[in-house]
């Protein structure tokens, strides 16, 4: 039995996520600061799963509580890294928490789980960066800069894996706007998709090992249109 770390699965994607792997006969282990959230999932899940609360903004306790959860699920095939928080307060207090959790937090375990799949003969690692990454906003700067940290932390991955020749394959997820608790007060935003969906096609990306993967895959062309942007117009938005 194939076996899956979910890092942030208390809820939303993480939570349907764990419910897609378990559905499909995946070992699962769940991660998350919010203990109880996690064992209410567990429950609901009809194939083994392993509960490990975790706070990734403390990165050397994190590292060290994904080691024991790996321990004591005997091994593991794909990682996850789906946990993040966002802020549209720009003052330093607000900034550092997301910081910290989404750069420091996501490369820590990333590193680690790296390691970990170089020593063990090889697996995946995905994670969850977001449309954000390909453009700064200043609705809410240090998101957008901690996401782009994600998917070029995750494009040097795969660099090394392949110019290493390593059997690790590394998915960045790019989301666009997901129905989630994160965006529950944002009212109607454009090709929302809902958390349920999200993780199909997450799961079916993860499958096929896809390099980057847009939820829903028509934010594919909203990047390409981001790309080609000139900056004096973006300033003007």
């Amino acid at each position: 039995m194939k076996k899956v770390i979910i890092i942030g699965a208390s809820s939303g994607i993480g939570a349907d996520l764990a419910k897609v792997y378990s559905n499909k006969g995946w070992t699962v282990g769940l991660t998350g600061r919010r203990l109880n959230m996690l064992t209410e999932l567990q429950a609901l899940l009809p194939k083994p799963s392993f509960v490990k609360q975790m706070d990734v903004s403390r990165p050397d306790e994190a590292r060290q509580q994904l080691a024991e959860l790996v321990d004591e699920m005997g091994s593991m095939d794909v990682i996850i890294i789906n946990a993040g928080i966002g802020h549209v307060k720009t003052d330093w207090q607000h900034e550092v928490q997301v910081i910290d959790t989404n750069a420091t937090g996501f490369a820590a375990l990333a590193n680690w789980a790296f390691q970990y799949f170089m020593e063990n003969g090889g697996g995946q690692i995905a994670g969850t960066s977001s449309i954000a990454a390909l453009i700064g906003m200043r609705q809410s700067i240090a998101y957008s800069a901690t996401k782009a940290f994600i998917s070029s932390y995750m494009q040097g991955l795969r660099h090394r894996s392949i110019n290493k020749n390593l059997n690790i394959s590394v998915t960045d997820i790019r989301p666009g706007f997901v129905k989630t608790p994160m965006h529950e007060k944002s009212g109607k935003l454009p090709w929302m998709v809902d958390s349920e969906k999200a993780a199909r096609q997450i799961y079916n990306g993860i499958k096929s090992k896809t390099n980057i993967l847009y939820v829903s895959k028509r934010w594919r062309l909203i990047a390409w249109l981001i790309r080609l942007l000139p900056n004096w117009l973006y300033y003007k938005s």
